[in-house]
């Protein structure tokens, strides 16, 4: 089982985007399932992605509402909730 890391930015993210309890199920269902080393269902999209979130995974709790994460030997670490022009907005 992997220890669990969440950055503050996923902490403030979280708060601002007042989940309805269906969506935080679906969270907490699927941090549960990274934190085990299973597999995420394929309604949550999961996938790596590119550019400079390189190193990083996505998977969608519902619609464009997604959570950026990272995985290392020991521990799964929650950096970002939101929706995609949120996190990936230019400026």
């Amino acid at each position: 089982m992997l220890g669990l890391e969440v950055h503050k930015t996923f902490t403030k993210d979280l708060i601002k985007a007042k989940l309805n309890p269906t969506n935080s199920a679906k969270l907490f269902l699927y941090i549960s399932k990274l934190l085990n080393n299973e597999e995420l269902p394929k309604e949550a999209k999961n996938h790596f992605l590119s550019g400079e979130w390189s190193d990083t995974q996505e998977f969608h709790i519902s619609g464009d509402l997604l959570v950026i994460y990272m995985i290392s030997e020991s521990s799964l670490q929650l950096l970002r909730i939101g929706t995609h022009s949120q996190l990936f907005k230019k400026f």
